[in-house]
């Protein structure tokens, strides 16, 4: 059978990763989809998945070496990356490296976070107001990108914060208390509904979104007591917000580190707040233009997603 595009898929099994893999298949084209764990991944595929269509890798992508020799056995044309782990600087760059020595590539999707960080002034606001890893290896592959001679196009995309996120605060949440300190400046919420879709409509139309950052979240941007009066109205009881404050933000980097091994990845996330405390994050209104013309709709409502969410849980 004959494919248009031979697509190589990280994170297949995450959020975004399910819902991207659903909405590629609706088209003709061939994903490889590397994973450490395969039969967790191939037990997650969509029923329009066969052997046709999808082949399941089993490595790690921190092997350069098999990255770069499933990028020949399979001739992919087509990579995208999604990566959010504490080695996440060096696996990208080994990602890139093995594409350019790969020699199939032709366009490449690049998951970073909403934001300017190519130009000078963006590029030095988020060096100097950031410290947090999971933020600035974003901007440092994307000035990589653009100054590289790389042999394909690529197209950036920049979400805004999950609101699936929500989700794993439930217990918090239906006790009166949410517990991500958000502030007060104004955060974007998106589904991963959305960016699948825009990584989707980035795949498979290059022609339209090569070279271009696509920034992807609601127009508005929520702050704390907005998030929390939402979640108050959608569960019928008052629900505080962790306060943007200093012993908010310990609190937070105490109750993550006990769901976590790894001391440095709580602290990681509560240098992500502390930005939020100092300004906001989310699209331009230009820039929610173009997000809405990618997806050809406008973009699914955080809003409805918490009163729908909150109905389900006191139901």
């Amino acid at each position: 059978m004959s494919f248009k595009h031979t697509i190589f898929l990280t994170s297949a099994n995450g959020h975004i990763g399910q819902e991207l893999v659903a909405e590629l298949l609706q088209d003709n084209v061939k994903l490889i989809l590397p994973t450490s764990n395969a039969s967790r991944l191939q037990a997650n595929l969509p029923t329009s998945a066969n052997e046709s269509n999808v082949v399941v890798e089993q490595g790690s992508l921190g092997d350069p070496q098999w990255l770069e020799k499933l990028f020949r056995q399979h001739n992919v044309d087509i990579a995208y990356l999604c990566l959010t782990t504490t080695d996440e600087f060096i696996v990208s760059l080994n990602f890139l490296d093995a594409m350019k020595r790969a020699g199939t590539i032709k366009h490449f999707v690049y998951l970073s976070a909403c934001g300017d960080y190519t130009s000078e002034q963006g590029y030095n606001n988020v060096v100097k107001n950031c410290s947090a890893m999971h933020v600035l290896v974003k901007p440092a592959i994307e000035r990589k990108i653009e100054l590289s001679d790389f042999p394909w196009t690529t197209t950036v995309l920049g979400p805004a914060l999950f609101y699936d996120n929500d989700l794993r605060s439930k217990n918090y949440i239906m006790n009166g208390y949410f517990d991500e300190p958000l502030g007060e400046k104004g955060v974007s919420r998106v589904s991963t509904k959305d960016i699948a879709t825009v990584a989707c409509n980035a795949m498979l139309h290059p022609e339209t979104w090569a070279g271009k950052k696509i920034m992807i979240g609601s127009k508005k941007k929520y702050t704390g007591s907005e998030v929390a009066k939402l979640w108050s109205e959608a569960i019928g009881k008052e629900v505080k917000i962790c306060p943007s404050t200093k012993e908010g933000f310990d609190e937070f980097e105490s109750v993550f580190f006990k769901k976590s091994p790894n001391p440095a990845w709580a602290r990681d996330l509560r240098l992500m707040y502390e930005l939020f405390a100092v300004q906001s994050f989310g699209p331009t209104d230009e820039e929610y233009e173009t997000l809405v013309e990618c997806l050809g709709r406008e973009p699914e409502d955080y809003e409805e997603f918490v009163r729908k969410t909150g109905k389900e849980w006191t139901s």
